[in-house]
């Protein structure tokens, strides 16, 4: 897992990325961003998910999401490039207890990788969080993958061990 503070969140706008445009989803997009979650699971190096994926299609994934965003107010950010959806990060704001959750993770097509796509996504999620008025932020995820190696912590994640 990894945890925010975003009372010390002050960090820079990263570059933008030519052309890609950081956006939240309508409802009619969550299928496409559930294809681009999948898939940027099912192609992460060393095939980290599969087991994890066993229980999941795109299409029960877009139901998740649509029933996360009923039922827990969930908003997923979209990066599109060319009106073509390349990366996402779904959202949880709990204002109970002043943390936010990415219940997706951040996620970015597999052909979209090393062009700072994530790192838009990261800092956009955070920043907005803050602006909300939540304390912190966090994400669980798997060691070793990409991101939890070289993205959350280039903007201030911690790394928490969480028992299995």
């Amino acid at each position: 897992m990894f945890r925010w503070d975003l009372s010390k969140f002050n960090y820079p706008d990263p570059h933008q990325t030519a052309g890609v445009r950081i956006r939240f989803a309508s409802e009619g997009e969550i299928g496409a961003a559930a294809e681009v979650w999948y898939e940027g699971l099912r192609e992460e190096e060393d095939s980290p998910w599969e087991n994890y994926l066993k229980k999941w299609t795109p299409s029960s994934a877009a139901r998740w999401f649509l029933d996360s965003e009923k039922r827990l107010g969930a908003k997923m950010l979209l990066a599109e490039r060319e009106e073509k959806i390349v990366g996402i990060n779904g959202i949880i704001s709990e204002r109970n207890s002043g943390k936010g959750r990415f219940f997706t993770g951040i996620v970015v097509s597999p052909n979209c990788r090393r062009q700072g796509i994530g790192s838009l996504l990261l800092h956009r999620t955070l920043l907005d969080l803050k602006k909300g008025g939540l304390r912190s932020a966090e994400v669980e995820t798997i060691q070793g993958i990409p991101a939890a190696k070289y993205l959350y912590s280039k903007y201030g994640g911690e790394s928490i061990q969480v028992p299995a």
